[in-house]
């Protein structure tokens, strides 16, 4: 019986049934995610094939990648190799094999040549051994400034079936969406395992 109600016990309960529908609107934003920073998101994550040689690896990304026509490394080898780059990282993956009268370095020595690199940047490194899914790898993990910004990096280096595999995740490290990315995808590495027979 709202005719009972004098005119400020009507705007009362009008301005009462506003706030709970005002109430209810912001909570179903928040249950809805309206406005999330999540990366999952933003960025639909699924898994691309790479093979180079006899070698075959499945990575998982934020996007696709595409290959480069580079077909040989800076020191000679052949090699495959693929990128993908947004705003908040850089992912690179190259597969080098073996040339003619040029053998394959093992995974040591490339590692060794890469702490190199990375010493000459001033990079703060760490290396480990990792199991990506059952293929041991060396994990190389730091830092390096360029152009006055401190870069984050990360990288797997093992070898599968006569094809040295360098996969490497770089982005700015104030960068959350970047480290975001990186975490959600880092060492969902998967080699494929020969049949035999």
């Amino acid at each position: 019986m709202d005719s009972d109600l004098t005119r400020g016990e009507l705007m009362n309960v009008q301005w009462k049934r506003r706030l709970v529908t005002g109430l209810l609107s912001a909570s179903l934003l928040v249950v809805a995610g309206c406005g999330s920073q999540n990366v999952m998101d933003n960025y639909s994550f699924g898994n691309q094939v790479i093979r180079s040689g006899q070698s075959e690896i499945t990575i998982a990304l934020p996007y696709e990648m595409g290959k480069s026509l580079q077909s040989t490394s800076n020191d000679g080898y052949p090699m495959d190799l693929y990128g993908a780059n947004s705003e908040h990282i850089m992912i690179e993956v190259k597969a080098i094999q073996a040339g003619p009268g040029k053998p394959l370095p093992t995974v040591e020595d490339y590692v060794k040549g890469k702490e190199g690199e990375f010493n000459s940047l001033g990079a703060t490194m760490t290396m480990n051994s990792v199991n990506l899914n059952g293929t041991p790898a060396t994990h190389m993990d730091g830092t390096f400034v360029v152009q006055n910004r401190q870069i984050r990096i990360s990288q797997y280096i093992f070898m599968n079936e006569g094809v040295l595999w360098n996969i490497t995740y770089t982005y700015p490290s104030d960068d959350q969406v970047g480290a975001d990315i990186s975490k959600e995808i880092e060492q969902k590495i998967y080699v494929t395992e020969k049949k035999e027979g």
